[in-house]
């Protein structure tokens, strides 16, 4: 990520972790991010994908799915200053390759987070464009790689 850690609220701090341990596939160290009944919802999520998971052991469900189909990194991490210091607004680009196609994956993204008096993550909106990800998973001949799309890649 290319963002600092100075002066950030506990929302950003929250944000950055997110997208660090997740992109290193640190899934129980992400998981320990969230509160027991965290709210995650994808607003533009096509059909056949889940549209909001609730309850951290869906979340890890779900993401496990995502560490195991896109090698990316995040980068370009910014926020849009917040009233609240447990609101985070953050844009950032993942960057990588969708390892069952062995396609690039690249997408701008922004998320909105909300997190409790301890900094751990109550609800996350997660706005990504579902069309970069359909097409890195598209492969060119669909029957040599077996790709069941972003609705079987992310287990909905």
């Amino acid at each position: 990520m290319t963002e600092t850690t100075e002066n950030r609220s506990p929302a950003q701090h929250a944000v950055a972790d997110h997208l660090r341990l997740l992109t290193a596939g640190r899934l129980d160290a992400w998981a320990e991010l969230y509160t027991a009944d965290a709210t995650f919802t994808f607003p533009f999520a096509p059909a056949g994908m889940a549209s909001e998971l609730h309850g951290r052991e869906a979340l890890g469900k779900h993401m496990r799915n995502f560490v195991a189909t896109f090698d990316v990194q995040a980068v370009n991490l910014r926020y849009i200053a917040t009233a609240s210091p447990q609101i985070a607004v953050a844009f950032w680009t993942l960057d990588g390759t969708a390892t069952p196609t062995g396609k690039r994956f690249r997408q701008d993204c922004f998320g909105v987070v909300q997190t409790d008096a301890d900094g751990l993550i109550t609800r996350y909106d997660d706005y990504w464009n579902p069309l970069a990800a359909i097409d890195a998973l598209t492969a060119d001949d669909p029957e040599a790689t077996g790709t069941a799309g972003v609705a079987g890649s992310f287990g909905s």
